[in-house]
C-alpha cells in the first residue's frame, strides 16, 4: 500500500515524460502543444529602435497585432534569448490563426529545415516554367555540395577568397584600417585558411564551417541554438601539435591572433562578413536567387487575388540568403511590377535583431514583441502554473490528449480522478487545479533557479533540465521509497546551496542508524521546506516519500483546504512559502556551512579553522616547552588538521603522520568545527546558540582528536621506571633551590616541573655576596668547553632531561615536554635512585660534584649572618624609635647645643627610607640564620636565596647612623662645662641630661612603662 492507496506512490509512467516534454515545441502533436500551453507574458513595443519600456501583454495581443497588420509594415518580430519559448509562440499563434481563404500560409520550422527545403517551401506556392526552372536550379545547385566534407572545403576556400578581395575598408579607425589591411592581404587569413597545418582545426566538426554546412544540408538539429552560425574570438584562438610544418605566413598571423583578443575579434567580425556571400558560392543558391523566387511568387499570387504570411521559426537559418529574404518582404508592389501583400512573423534572437538587420527592416516593422521582460515585471508570469500544464499533462499521457483534442473536448485532469486529491493538494500545491506533486512551490522555484545563469526564467530549461529528468528517471525512485534521491540533489544542488546549511539543522534531521534515511530527510527539507530551518513538512510530503517526520520537532500547522473545487478560469496558485531569513552569523561559520553546502571555502578560511583546531587540540595534549614557557608547537606547519587533500605534515618522518584528515563526509567533525568556529567568534559557549549541548560534543571531538594526534607524536609509556630521569628530577629540583627560583619550594607538581626549567631570578645582592655569587656560577656554568668539558651545568641536564621526557624536531631540538611522565617522577619523591649503565660517566661525576656543593654550604651562613643586623635591643617598633629620636635631635639644634657630626636631615631620610615590613623580614631573617644548625637543606636555601637583602640594608643604615646620633649625644650632654647664665638652669640641664640618658638607654635596651617622653624634657 502506498500513500495512494493500492496505486503506486508515482502518479504518472516515466514513458510519457519523453513524449509530452519535447525539446522544441513542434516536436509534439496538437493534441499535447494545446494541452501544455501556459500564457506567457510578452513586452509589446511599437517603437523598433527603443529597447526599453513597453507594455506587458500576452499571446492574443500577437494574434491581434497580426490579423491587424498594415501592408506597408509587413514584419513582425519576435524577440528573445535563446529557449525562452519563440518558437513555441509561433507554434500557438499558428494553430490559432484564423486566415482568410486568401491567404496562402507558409511556415518554416527551425529544424531540420536545409537551405533546400526553405526554398522548396517558397516553391510550392509558385508555378509555371519560371518557377519550374528556379526548381530544378536548386535542386542541382544543392545537390552539387551535398557531400558536407566538399562543402566544408568549398566553404574554407570561398572564404579565404572573399576576405582577401573584399575584407578591406577605408572606414573606420586608422588602427582598424590597418589591421583589416593586414587580415586581408595573401599572408593573413587566407594563408591561414589555405594552409594543410591547421586545415584540421578550421575544419573541427564543432566549429563554424563544420556547422554551418550541416546546417544547410540537413538544417538545425535539436542542440543548436538560436543564435546564427558563426565565427568567434574563441574559435581563432588556434594552436596545432605541429606547428613548425605550417606555412611561415600562417604560423605568423596564428601566433598574432593568439596573442591579442581584440585582434581576433577583428578577425572573426571580417569572417563572418564574408560568410553569406560564401554560402551563396558553395551551395549555388544566394540572396538574389532568393528574392527573385519570392518575388515571382508574390507576382503570380497577385494576379491570383491572394496574400502571403510568412511564419519563421528561427529567422537565423536564412544566414547567407537573409538578404534575398528582406529584400523580398521589403519590396513594394509597385504599377509596373504588381505584387501580392506580404507579412512576416520571424522568431529572432534579440542580438540578431538588432546587431545584423538592416535599416529598412526597422522601418518597415509593425510591432515588435520580447519576450525578455522589462525590470521589476517578471512577477506576472507563474512558473508553478507553466509546470502544472505539463505535470498535468504527462499524468493523462499523448494518446489521451490527442484523443481529447480530436473531439474538441476539454484537457483532461488527471488530478480530479485521484483518491489523495485534497491531501496532495493542499500539502505540495495546485495551479487551476493540477497538482504540483511531486515538486512544490518551494521544491519547483529552487530546482528552476538551479538551472538559470542568470536568475530568470528560461522555458526550455525548466522543461528539459528540470521537469523531464524528475519525471523520467525519479518515478521508479518515488514508486520504491528512495526520493529524494541523489541525483535530484545533485542535478539542483546550486537553487537550494543556502537551505538548510547549518550542520546542526541537519544533524537535527538524521535518523541513528538509518544513513539513507537521514540523507533524504535532509534533502526533503533543504528543498520543499520553507526554508525555517530542521522542521517537519506536511505529513502527507512525508507520507508520500515515505519519509518519516523526527519525533520533537515542531510540526507545521495544517494549512486551511478549502472544500470547494477549484475553477480554472480563476487560477488560485499555491503561494510560495516566504523563505525566512537566514540568521546572521559569524563569518567562520558560514565558511563552514558553505564548505558543506557547495564543497567549497577559500585557503584563508582553511587557515583561520585550522589554527582553532591546532589551538583546541594543543590544549588538551598539555605540551609546554620544556622550560615552563609557552609550548613550542606554535606554529600552525605542526599539528595543523587537514582538510579533504589540502594537509600539511610534519617534517619529520616519525610525526608525519599526525593530521588532521576532515572532511564533510564526517558529520561529527563537521559540527565540532562548526561549533568551534561559532565559540571561537564569541569567545565563549554561553553565547553560542545552543552552547551547553555544542559545548559537550565538541570536548569529545577534541579528546578524540587529541587522542590520535596524541597516539602519533607521544612516546609509549616504558615499562620499567627511568631512573636516569628520577636522578636528573632530583638535582636540577634542588639546583633550582639553590637558585633561589621559587616554585623550586612549592609543594605542587606543576610548581616544581615549572622549577625545573624556570630562568634564575635576578639579584641585586650578589655583588657583596661572593660566596653566594660563586654558587650560582658552579651550578650554571659548569667547566670547560668543547671537548674538554669537565663538569656539566643546569643546562647540560636540562637538555639531558628533554632526551628522556620530550619529543623533539627533525634537528633534535626539544619541541614539547611530556608533561605526565615528569609528573609521575615528581610526585614519587624518588632521591638516591642508582643510575642506569646508559648513563654518561660526565653527568654521574658531574651530578655528584654538585651533590657535594651543596651539601657543604655553611660557608654561606656566616656571609648572610653579616649582613642581617640583631634588632633585639631596639626596644620597640623602628619607626616610633626614629621619631623620638629625630624630635630629641630637634630640641638641641633649637637651643644651639646638636654637636658636630649629626646631621639631621640625612638620620632623618635613612628613617624614611626603611620600608613597612622591612624590621620583620630582617627579624624573621635573623632569626633563621640564629637557628642555621636546625635547618633541613631546603630550608637553608630557602633563607639564603630570601628577598631579606634590600630590607637588611635599609634597616642597617639607619641603624648605624642612629646609634652614632646617641653616642655624640652622651658625649655632648656628660662633659660640657657651667657657665654663669646656665647656673640658674642647673637643674634644668641635670634633668635634661638625666632623659637623654634614658633615651639612649632605650634605645640599647628594652623600654620601660614609666619611661620618660620628649614631652616632658621641654
Amino acid at each position: 500500500m502506498s500513500w495512494r492507496g493500492t496505486l503506486p506512490a508515482a502518479c504518472w509512467n516515466a514513458h510519457e515524460a519523453s513524449a509530452i516534454i519535447p525539446v522544441e515545441a513542434e516536436s509534439t502533436s496538437d493534441g499535447v502543444f494545446l494541452a501544455t500551453h501556459s500564457t506567457i507574458p510578452i513586452t509589446q513595443r511599437d517603437q523598433v529602435d527603443n529597447a526599453r519600456g513597453g507594455a506587458v501583454v500576452d499571446e492574443r495581443s500577437l494574434l491581434r497585432a497580426v490579423q491587424e497588420q498594415p501592408a506597408d509594415q509587413p514584419i513582425i518580430p519576435i524577440l528573445g534569448k535563446s529557449g525562452t519559448g519563440k518558437s513555441h509562440l509561433v507554434r500557438w499563434l499558428r494553430a490559432h490563426l484564423e486566415t482568410k481563404e486568401s491567404t496562402r500560409l507558409i511556415f518554416v520550422p527551425k529544424h531540420r529545415m536545409s537551405l533546400r527545403g526553405i526554398l522548396e517551401l517558397i516553391l510550392e506556392h509558385a508555378s509555371g516554367e519560371r518557377a519550374d526552372e528556379l526548381r530544378a536550379k536548386v535542386a542541382t545547385a544543392v545537390d552539387a555540395a551535398a557531400d558536407e566534407k566538399t562543402a566544408q572545403l568549398k566553404l574554407r576556400n570561398a572564404l579565404a577568397v572573399n576576405i582577401e578581395t573584399r575584407g578591406n575598408r577605408t572606414d573606420g579607425s586608422p588602427e582598424e584600417i590597418e589591421l583589416r589591411a593586414y587580415l586581408a592581404s595573401p599572408g593573413g587569413l587566407p594563408a591561414l585558411f589555405g594552409d594543410d597545418v591547421f586545415r584540421s582545426r578550421l575544419l573541427d566538426q564543432n566549429g563554424p564551417i563544420a556547422r554551418l554546412v550541416r546546417e544547410k544540408l540537413s538544417g538545425k538539429g535539436d542542440e543548436d541554438k538560436d543564435d546564427a552560425f558563426g565565427f568567434t574570438a574563441d574559435d581563432l584562438n588556434l594552436s596545432v601539435d605541429d606547428v613548425n610544418r605550417a606555412g611561415q605566413a600562417a604560423r605568423e598571423v596564428a601566433g598574432a591572433l593568439t596573442s591579442e583578443r581584440s585582434f581576433r575579434e577583428l578577425a572573426a567580425r571580417m569572417i563572418n562578413e564574408q560568410l553569406g556571400p560564401s554560402v551563396s558560392e558553395v551551395f549555388g543558391v544566394g540572396g538574389d536567387d532568393l528574392k527573385q523566387i519570392l518575388t515571382d511568387v508574390r507576382v503570380e499570387m497577385d494576379k491570383q487575388g491572394l496574400e502571403l504570411l510568412v511564419l519563421i521559426e528561427d529567422f537565423s537559418i536564412f544566414q547567407g540568403i537573409q538578404g534575398g529574404l528582406i529584400d523580398a518582404i521589403t519590396l513594394i508592389s509597385t504599377e509596373a511590377q504588381r505584387l501580392c501583400p506580404m507579412r512576416v512573423v520571424m522568431a529572432v534572437t534579440t542580438g540578431y535583431f538588432i546587431n545584423q538587420m538592416p535599416e529598412t527592416v526597422y522601418t518597415r516593422t509593425y510591432r515588435v514583441f520580447d519576450l525578455d521582460l522589462p525590470d521589476g515585471r517578471g512577477a506576472s508570469f507563474q512558473p508553478a502554473g507553466f509546470a502544472g500544464r505539463y505535470l498535468n499533462a504527462v499524468r493523462v499521457g499523448a494518446t489521451e490528449l490527442d484523443a481529447a483534442h480530436a473531439g474538441g473536448d476539454e484537457v483532461p485532469n488527471a488530478c480530479e480522478q485521484c483518491p489523495v486529491n485534497a491531501e496532495c493538494h493542499s500539502s505540495f500545491g495546485q495551479v487551476d487545479g493540477y497538482g504540483l506533486f511531486p515538486f512544490n512551490t518551494a521544491a519547483l522555484d529552487r530546482a528552476i533557479k538551479s538551472q538559470s545563469t542568470d536568475g530568470g526564467f528560461v522555458a526550455r530549461n525548466v522543461l528539459t533540465r528540470v521537469l523531464r529528468p524528475v519525471l523520467h528517471r525519479d518515478q521508479a525512485e518515488i514508486d520504491n521509497g528512495r526520493f529524494p534521491s541523489y541525483g535530484f540533489a545533485n542535478d539542483f544542488r546550486s537553487g537550494a546551496s543556502d537551505r538548510l546549511a547549518n550542520i546542526e539543522d541537519q544533524f537535527k534531521l538524521r535518523s541513528p542508524g538509518d544513513e539513507e534515511l537521514s540523507e533524504r530527510r535532509v534533502r526533503l527539507v533543504r528543498f520543499w521546506g520553507s526554508g525555517a530551518g530542521a522542521v517537519n513538512l506536511a505529513p502527507t510530503i512525508h507520507d508520500a516519500f515515505e519519509v518519516t517526520p523526527i519525533n520533537g520537532l515542531d510540526d507545521p500547522k495544517p494549512p486551511i483546504v478549502d472544500p470547494r473545487p477549484s475553477t480554472p478560469t480563476q487560477p488560485s496558485p499555491t503561494p510560495t512559502p516566504t523563505p525566512q531569513p537566514v540568521a546572521a552569523g559569524p563569518a567562520l561559520v558560514k565558511a563552514v556551512d558553505g564548505w558543506l553546502a557547495t564543497g567549497n571555502i577559500l585557503q584563508g578560511e582553511i587557515n583561520d579553522l585550522r589554527n582553532i583546531v591546532f589551538q583546541a587540540v594543543r590544549q588538551r595534549l598539555a605540551f609546554d616547552d620544556g622550560y615552563g614557557g609557552d609550548s613550542l608547537w606554535g606554529n600552525d606547519k605542526a599539528l595543523a588538521p587537514g582538510f579533504e587533500a589540502k594537509m600539511v605534515e610534519f617534517s619529520q618522518a616519525k610525526i608525519a603522520g599526525a593530521v588532521l584528515p576532515m572532511d564533510r563526509s564526517n558529520p561529527e567533525d563537521m559540527r565540532a568545527l562548526r561549533a568551534l568556529a561559532w565559540a571561537n567568534h564569541k569567545n565563549n559557549w554561553a553565547e553560542v546558540p545552543d552552547g551547553e549541548r555544542l559545548q559537550r560534543l565538541t570536548e569529545t571531538a577534541i579528546d578524540r582528536w587529541a587522542t590520535r594526534v596524541g597516539g602519533t607524536i607521544l612516546p609509549p609509556e616504558r615499562p620499567n621506571d627511568d631512573t636516569e630521569l628520577a636522578r636528573l628530577v632530583e638535582v636540577l629540583l634542588n639546583i633550582a633551590r639553590a637558585l633561589g627560583i621559587a616554585d623550586a619550594f612549592k609543594s605542587d607538581t606543576t610548581s616544581r616541573i615549572r622549577a625545573l626549567f624556570a630562568p634564575i631570578p635576578a639579584r641585586t645582592d650578589l655583588e657583596s655576596r661572593a660566596g653566594l655569587r660563586s654558587l650560582h656560577g658552579f651550578l650554571v656554568d659548569g667547566a670547560g668547553s668543547g671537548n674538554s668539558v669537565t663538569r656539566v651545568g643546569r643546562g647540560q641536564l636540562q637538555q639531558r632531561l628533554l632526551r628522556h621526557a620530550s619529543y623533539s624536531q627533525g634537528s633534535g631540538k626539544p619541541l614539547a615536554l611530556d608533561l605526565h611522565k615528569v609528573a609521575k617522577v615528581v610526585r614519587s619523591g624518588a632521591a638516591g635512585a642508582p643510575w642506569p649503565e646508559s648513563t654518561p660517566d660526565l653527568v654521574k661525576s658531574s651530578v655528584s660534584t654538585i651533590e657535594a656543593r651543596l651539601a657543604s654550604i655553611d660557608s654561606l651562613h656566616a656571609e648572610a649572618s653579616n649582613l642581617v643586623p640583631d634588632l633585639s635591643d631596639l626596644g620597640g617598633e623602628l619607626a616610633d624609635v626614629a621619631a623620638e629620636l629625630l624630635v630629641l635631635v630637634n630640641e638641641r639644634a633649637n637651643a644651639g647645643a646638636l654637636p658636630g657630626g649629626i646631621n639631621p636631615a640625612d638620620l632623618q631620610a635613612a628613617a624614611k627610607a626603611v620600608r613597612p615590613g622591612d624590621q620583620r623580614k630582617v627579624e624573621a631573617t635573623f632569626a633563621e640564620l640564629s637557628r642555621w644548625d636546625q635547618l633541613t637543606i631546603e630550608e637553608k636555601f630557602q633563607v639564603l636565596n630570601g628577598d631579606w637583602d634590600e630590607p637588611a640594608r635599609r634597616v642597617d643604615t639607619w641603624l648605624r647612623m642612629a646609634r652614632q646620633t646617641v653616642r655624640l649625644l652622651e658625649h655632648s650632654l656628660g662633659n660640657g662645662s657651667p657657665s654663669d647664665v646656665q647656673r640658674e638652669y642647673a637643674e634644668a640641664r641635670d634633668q635634661l641630661i638625666a632623659d637623654l640618658t634614658a633615651m639612649a638607654d632605650s634605645i640599647s635596651t628594652p623600654a620601660t612603662e614609666d619611661s620618660s617622653g620628649p614631652e616632658e624634657l621641654a
